[in-house]
């Protein structure tokens, strides 16, 4: 092949995979939560999701909830204490057996929408406000608002310590 349609066959290729990720639609705040809330939860014995990295974390969460949430996680480690947050943020509970969860998204702004996430765990309804945020990287979550038992930013705020 030619230098020139080396060059050509490059040059076509890079147009072309520009155009599928530009015309690539993004991933609503909707579809996001349900690509949390979906498999992941539904069942006695569902998985849910691992956040055991900063990677993992990263997936999910603004970035400075997600470092906050690891270097909380990381030094109970070196303590060898249980984590602030001992349960699973996105149900607030530690064990589940959830059938289906009802997602609404209500759009605040262009990069900030608020959701609310109702189901049923373990013969109680549970009602939970998220927060969303869009970022480069698309819709990631800025905080959790379980009702009664606070927000996940708010743990954080409650465990640091008072000089």
């Amino acid at each position: 092949m030619s230098h020139a349609k080396h060059l050509l066959a490059i040059l076509l290729l890079s147009c072309a995979t520009s155009f599928v990720s530009a015309t690539t639609p993004e991933l609503s705040a909707e579809a996001f939560l349900r690509s949390i809330y979906g498999k992941a939860y539904i069942g006695r014995n569902a998985p849910g999701l691992h956040l055991d990295s900063q990677v993992q974390l990263g997936r999910y969460f603004v970035p400075d909830l997600a470092k906050t949430i690891n270097d909380d996680w990381k030094s109970s480690l070196k303590r060898d204490e249980v984590s602030t947050l001992d349960g699973d943020p996105f149900i607030d509970a530690q064990d589940w057996d959830i059938k289906a969860f009802k997602i609404a998204v209500r759009v605040v702004d262009a990069t900030h929408d608020v959701a609310t996430i109702d189901f049923h765990n373990a013969g109680q309804t549970r009602h939970i406000k998220v927060s969303l945020q869009r970022l480069d990287a698309g819709w990631r979550i800025d905080d959790i608002d379980w009702g009664e038992d606070g927000t996940l930013r708010g743990l954080y705020v409650k465990s640091k310590p008072t000089h």
